[in-house]
């Protein structure tokens, strides 16, 4: 008895349900054409002394590099000034003397439901790259619009 009575909700609630499902139509949603990029940080990330207690693996540790960006839209240029903060903390000035522009860990804000792919040579983003000399990637806009960006350091202040 217990089965038929779950077995009849389940098949109500269903049907409750389906209008919902189908109310929306992919017509309806907006095709965002922007292709931009609006912000970039770069990382540092290191080997601590630190083990991790299952593992035994060094645990790494990571500091937020301070960036401001020139960003020309129409050109497709981003010019960063890189400035390595003061050590603290985990952060030390033995470990602080070691940042360089490579490797770095890069991440960017990009337009709503755009996609970005590196190009010519250019790591993804969120794995350790070498941002000595430009980044090249591609910004694919939700309707299809693609925008190619340049990144790079212009300046690195220790």
């Amino acid at each position: 008895m217990k089965k038929i009575i779950f077995s009849t909700v389940k098949w109500v609630l269903l049907l409750i349900c389906l209008p919902f499902v189908s109310a929306c139509d992919w017509e309806d949603l907006p095709a965002y054409e922007e292709a931009e990029i609006s912000a970039v940080q770069l990382y540092y990330r290191w080997a601590s002394n630190e083990k991790d207690p299952v593992t035994q693996e060094p645990i790494v540790k990571e500091q937020r590099l301070n960036v401001s960006s020139d960003v020309n839209s129409e050109s497709g240029l981003i010019q960063l000034t890189v400035t390595v903060p003061a050590a603290g903390g985990d952060f030390t000035e033995a470990v602080r003397n070691g940042v360089t522009t490579n490797p770095l860990w890069g991440q960017v804000t990009v337009s709503t439901a755009a996609r970005i792919t590196p190009m010519k040579g250019t790591a993804a983003l969120g794995t350790p790259d070498d941002w000595s000399s430009e980044r090249k990637f591609s910004v694919k806009a939700a309707n299809g619009n693609t925008k190619t960006w340049t990144i790079k350091i212009v300046q690195f202040n220790k």
